[in-house]
């Protein structure tokens, strides 16, 4: 079935240069106001998505009228989100609360790569401005389909922190340059909770239910015999987010003695971090489709 959203963000390059300018001299919440205003139109007209938050929150026991004033708070973080990361391409900072990130450090410090998962939650392109390692670099798995402007300012901003984006390409050329990366002991970075040219999944338990994660990080992972890391950049307030950083492998993951029962296990490890962030975080969850069905 046809994804309600296929990675990249609205507004054409002339707006978002637009935006950009803007944020180098307002305040972030200024945006906000102005934007809370268009959210009811947009979920009138974004009935996919709607109904996908609609059923997301049903999942949590949520129940009548309070269900579209979730649906709205989500869809008004999401704007907010957007806003954000205009924002750091205007200049603009943000604080974080590390929790979890010294294992992440201690990981860049010592040779050989290291694997990061992202997913759609939160405001993970803001992980690129504060886990920055002076040995090793970030190649980040990014959709090549995003407007002018975003690419522009992604290779600028996160450039200067050692973070290089690696398109997404049909011709799978993507595949050597994460190989390459990782041989020249750097760290990957790819999303794991989305299908995404592929059919090859596996099943985990999420929300009470099956779901189905791409194989393909996990499988790359065990290829390589990687360390690999859960990545949640998360909103708190206005200027400050919360980044949680935790280990997917494990003893019994490393005790498996096939390449795919360790790679199954890291997606069933990786599901139940997944799910403990999502149950803290419910307005933060930004798969607008029928996640359990289509995926």
């Amino acid at each position: 079935m046809e994804r309600q959203w296929s990675g990249r963000t609205d507004g054409g390059t002339r707006m978002q240069r637009w935006l950009i300018a803007i944020l180098r001299c307002t305040d972030v919440r200024v945006i906000y106001f102005f934007m809370a205003f268009a959210i009811p139109f947009y979920m009138i007209f974004n009935r996919q998505g709607y109904k996908a938050m609609r059923d997301f929150f049903v999942r949590r026991g949520d129940r009548g009228l309070r269900i579209v004033w979730h649906i709205y708070r989500n869809h008004f973080v999401f704007g907010e989100i957007i806003i954000d990361r205009f924002a750091v391409y205007a200049g603009r900072k943000f604080q974080f609360d590390n929790d979890g990130k010294e294992q992440i450090d201690d990981c860049f410090s010592k040779p050989g790569g290291l694997l990061m998962l992202s997913s759609h939650t939160g405001n993970y392109e803001l992980a690129g401005c504060t886990l920055i390692s002076g040995d090793k670099r970030v190649h980040a798995l990014v959709y090549a389909g995003e407007t002018e402007a975003i690419m522009e300012n992604r290779d600028r901003v996160l450039g200067s922190h050692s973070t290089v984006m690696i398109p997404v390409q049909s011709d799978m050329s993507h595949i050597f340059m994460m190989n390459a990366a990782i041989d020249e002991g750097d760290a990957v970075s790819m999303p794991a909770d989305r299908l995404f040219g592929s059919s090859k999944s596996f099943s985990c338990s999420f929300m009470g239910s099956d779901a189905k994660l791409p194989a393909g990080p996990f499988i790359f992972a065990s290829q390589k015999e990687l360390p690999v890391f859960a990545v949640f950049v998360m909103k708190k307030r206005a200027t400050r987010y919360h980044l949680i950083v935790r280990r997917v492998d494990d003893a019994n993951s490393a005790a498996e003695t096939s390449l795919r029962s360790r790679a199954a296990m890291l997606a069933r490890n990786y599901a139940s971090i997944l799910e403990n962030v999502v149950e803290q975080y419910p307005y933060q969850w930004f798969n607008y489709y029928d996640f359990w069905q289509d995926n």
